[in-house]
């Protein structure tokens, strides 16, 4: 069944695929934001908790709602996993401003290219590297930023979702790795964070320069538990890359980026994005800038004699999107190796 409800809800979601911000998820993001302004900014222990009270009891009540169906008929408890599988996983979440901006950089439109990005990043409020990417960076930062923004929704909108929906019984890992990714969004950043391109410079300048943020305590609770959530679905998922692209740079720029910066709060997405980058052979944005970078330049995967590495253009983004979907057979073969293991069990 779990290979099953995979099937079709992916399916589904390329047929008729979910709109990014659908009455449901912008309800559950207004919940979650308020529940932010509730709690004091500096009780972590409360926040902690109110973190454990969504995800797991966002996990438990959807594996109850998928048991009570299957008492009722094992056909309704496979449509309950599929509806929870359709809402929390997808390539069209955000697929669709990938593809517009490979489009108009392939027609060498790049105000157009710029105008999309921009967007992209306001909605998704991403980090001031691609803020600085939208506002002025020219064919190749855009190209470089939308795969590297590509890399990282593919893992939390649809790797990182089927790992915990494999591990985990019923829809449960499933709910509660997409509830992870949620709150990640709603608690990131100050509390009064502006969520628009357009009101921008107010956030970089709490940002400071490309570095860490003044993060209060519900970020640093969301990033905590979202670096345990995602450590190892984030690092099979590289290896899968590894395995789909060049293996060798993949592996060489994995280990030299991770080494390079020990313990930062971002290791997840520096594996990730390093072995996206080596598997493919282009240069992508480290997740997090060193201190007192002032330009994209000084925060790239840069080429080096042993992985050599070009600047990343529209044929870049159409080997990146080869990447993913290689990588989505492979898991599609390790989960049916696993469903075939837990029958025969």
């Amino acid at each position: 069944m779990t290979l099953l409800s995979l099937l079709i809800a992916l399916l589904l979601e390329q047929v008729q695929p979910m709109r990014p911000s659908n009455a449901l998820q912008n309800w559950i993001d207004q919940k979650l934001r308020r529940l932010r302004l509730m709690a004091a900014p500096d009780e972590e222990q409360s926040i902690w908790v109110a973190w454990w009270l969504v995800v797991a009891g966002g996990a438990l009540a959807g594996l109850t709602a998928t048991w009570l169906l299957g008492l009722i008929h094992p056909l309704l408890e496979l449509l309950g996993m599929v509806a929870i599988l359709y809402f929390t996983l997808g390539f069209r979440q955000f697929s669709h401003w990938f593809n517009e901006i490979q489009l108009a950089l392939k027609q060498d439109d790049l105000p157009r290219a710029r105008e999309i990005f921009s967007d992209w990043v306001s909605k998704t409020q991403a980090d001031a590297v691609a803020q600085s990417a939208a506002q002025r960076g020219d064919a190749h930062a855009i190209a470089r930023e939308s795969i590297r923004l590509a890399l990282v929704a593919a893992q939390r909108h649809v790797f990182g979702v089927i790992f915990w929906f494999v591990i985990l019984p019923g829809p449960s890992g499933a709910l509660g790795y997409w509830l992870s990714v949620q709150i990640l969004k709603a608690w990131a950043g100050p509390r009064d964070a502006p969520s628009r391109l357009s009101e921008a410079p107010e956030a970089e300048a709490a940002a400071g320069d490309f570095g860490s943020p003044e993060f209060d305590a519900h970020t640093q609770v969301s990033q905590k538990a979202f670096r345990w959530v995602d450590w190892m679905p984030v690092r099979v998922t590289a290896g899968i890359y590894a395995m789909v692209g060049n293996f060798e740079d993949a592996v060489r720029q994995w280990r030299s980026q991770v080494s390079a910066a020990p313990g930062s709060h971002n290791d997840t997405e520096r594996v990730l994005i390093a072995a996206g980058s080596g598997a493919i052979g282009v240069r992508l944005a480290l997740p997090e800038a060193p201190s007192g970078a002032d330009s994209l330049e000084d925060f790239t995967l840069g080429a080096s004699a042993e992985v050599p590495l070009r600047d990343p253009d529209e044929l870049a983004m159409a080997s990146a999107v080869g990447l993913v979907w290689r990588a989505v057979l492979v898991w599609f073969f390790m989960v049916l190796l696993f469903s075939l293991g837990r029958w025969f069990a």
